[in-house]
């Protein structure tokens, strides 16, 4: 529960919080005829479990359903546990129903930009009800970690709107006191959650970040002056702080108050950052044991408080696989908490891990509808965390296993993770379609051949001797035999696809079938030899 403790005598109405908020990210669609109502601060709201009570509250309906029959009680019942409004995201669906239950039961609605993860627009409800609650606030007053507060704050001292932004560009926090400036940079800058590249605002960052005090930005509109300044800690730069005032109303001590607020902001940056991964660590450690050390797993069962006697593991990446040694440790724990966000919504009883790139999740199982439903659930999030990173992301489920050898469902899925991985570098699979979450049976016969020629390789009976005889001669002769087989044997003996598959006349390819026995004494019209060799192939082309 994300929620704001408040001074009634300075709660700000829903009038006031709808201009706080801003349409960029959160934008109001259904108003009651009494916007007057007080706004007591905002909670994380699960539609699945009764409203907990809160009057004045905003619920932040993560995972509402915008239709069906139980939707007018829901929101009846949310009325009635004291909430004023509602933040919700379309997801592309249709929100008619949705808008109908607010109008009949008084309650504002605001949708959310589907984007954004809901601990934001958590920080960007509460911000917007802050700067009401209390007034003469100070930087010192400011909460551990909160940057929306800041932003606020910083804002109010200077009389102008505030950015926090990061080295790389991406919005930290930005205030959302009413009537504050704006220009097309803000708006984008907030509306993506970060600053849209340019060469000169490249430039201007490197500028920001290269100087001690703060400096005068230009902008396209002459009526708005900016300023920004550098967030350090010692030599590092955690961020950099941008003012945007009308020009007409220019603040002198606005250069002071932010070289001030840049010190303090630099102790909050730390404070969220090593908070932030302080808490994933920690579930980190909690569940390594549990997939990677099986005379550890029933413990670390016991203090994740799971009982479930079947149990399956997801193992989820980025892709393209290549790119993933390159990531960093704070991008790998982005991916990780995203999809450790989404789980706590979709899947609340399932736990995560994190383990050279891969994101794990524990799923504890118990029918065969449950199965399904996790399934759905998985897509579900690898969809929100390929918007939310812009990247494509890969989901391989494990078979069902017992607690005490769950680590061989972890490695069940980093096989299927593996072949889904080929799959989309070779375009079998599309990386933006729903087939990106697979496991044994979706996979089909590739993954359990493959898995049949891992073992071979391993016992020495792969390489076989036709296929290195093959391709020894191949190499010697400057030949093309192996690929002019492999190519037949995969065509199910079509001497016609083969020829199109190589790109070669049909005659070519009977020519050198012809000579397959006599050179290498292999009979392809045999069954048997035509499986060993088949296999024999397979295995040189899918290592």
């Amino acid at each position: 529960m994300v929620f704001a403790a408040a001074e009634s005598q300075a709660l700000p109405t829903l009038a006031d919080v709808a201009r706080s908020a801003g349409s960029e990210i959160v934008s109001l669609v259904e108003m009651p005829a009494d916007d007057q109502q007080t706004v007591a601060g905002s909670v994380l709201y699960d539609p699945t479990a009764p409203p907990a009570r809160f009057a004045g509250a905003v619920a932040l309906a993560i995972g509402l359903s915008l239709s069906g029959k139980r939707l007018r009680g829901k929101i009846q019942e949310l009325h009635d546990a004291g909430y004023v409004a509602i933040v919700y995201k379309s997801n592309g669906s249709s929100d008619a129903a949705l808008r109908a239950a607010a109008r009949e039961t008084g309650m504002a609605l605001f949708r959310a930009s589907d984007s954004v993860p809901w601990n934001q627009l958590a920080e960007i409800m509460d911000a917007a009800v802050v700067p009401h609650r209390q007034s003469g606030r100070t930087l010192v007053d400011i909460r551990p970690g909160d940057l929306f507060d800041l932003a606020n704050t910083v804002a109010a001292q200077a009389g102008g709107a505030i950015a926090i932004a990061d080295p790389d560009q991406m919005i930290l926090a930005y205030s959302t006191l009413p009537d504050q400036p704006i220009d097309e940079t803000r708006r984008s800058s907030i509306l993506r959650l970060h600053v849209p590249h340019s060469t000169q605002t490249d430039k201007d960052y490197r500028r920001v970040h290269a100087t001690n005090g703060a400096v005068d930005v230009a902008t396209e509109d002459p009526l708005l002056r900016r300023t920004a300044v550098a967030i350090r800690a010692g030599g590092a730069v955690l961020g950099s702080l941008w003012l945007l005032e009308r020009a007409e109303d220019h603040n002198p001590d606005a250069h002071r108050i932010l070289r001030e607020a840049a010190n303090v902001a630099a102790l909050h940056i730390l404070h969220k950052r090593t908070t932030y991964v302080s808490n994933l660590t920690r579930q980190m450690d909690l569940v390594q044991p549990l997939l990677f050390e099986p005379e550890r797993a029933e413990l670390a069962a016991i203090r994740l408080g799971i009982s479930a006697a079947s149990i399956r593991v997801a193992a989820l990446s980025v892709w393209p696989a290549e790119a993933v040694a390159a990531e960093t440790l704070q991008s790998r724990l982005r991916l990780f908490d995203t999809i450790r966000t989404a789980c706590a919504i979709r899947l609340p009883t399932a736990v995560c891990g994190l383990s050279d790139g891969i994101v794990y999740i524990v799923l504890p199982q118990t029918t065969e509808s449950s199965r399904q439903f996790q399934r759905g659930a998985v897509l579900k999030i690898v969809q929100n965390a390929r918007r939310l990173l812009s990247r494509p992301v890969l989901a391989a489920l494990g078979t069902a296993a017992p607690i005490d050898r769950l680590a061989e469902s972890r490695v069940n899925a980093e096989l299927v993770l593996s072949e889904l991985v080929r799959n989309v570098a070779e375009g079998r699979i599309p990386a933006g379609s729903d087939d990106v979450v697979a496991d044994d049976e979706s996979l089909g016969s590739r993954l359990q051949l493959r898995q049949i020629v891992s073992a071979l390789t391993t016992s020495g009976q792969l390489p076989g001797t036709h296929a290195l005889r093959i391709a020894e001669y191949d190499e010697h002769q400057n030949k093309s035999f192996e690929e002019t087989i492999h190519a037949y044997l995969s065509c199910g003996g079509n001497a016609i696809e083969a020829a199109k598959t190589l790109g070669v006349h049909v005659n070519t390819v009977r020519y050198r079938l012809a000579r397959v026995e006599p050179l290498f004494g292999i009979d392809l019209d045999d069954p048997e030899t035509r499986l060993l060799v088949g296999l024999q192939l397979w295995a040189r082309h899918n290592e």
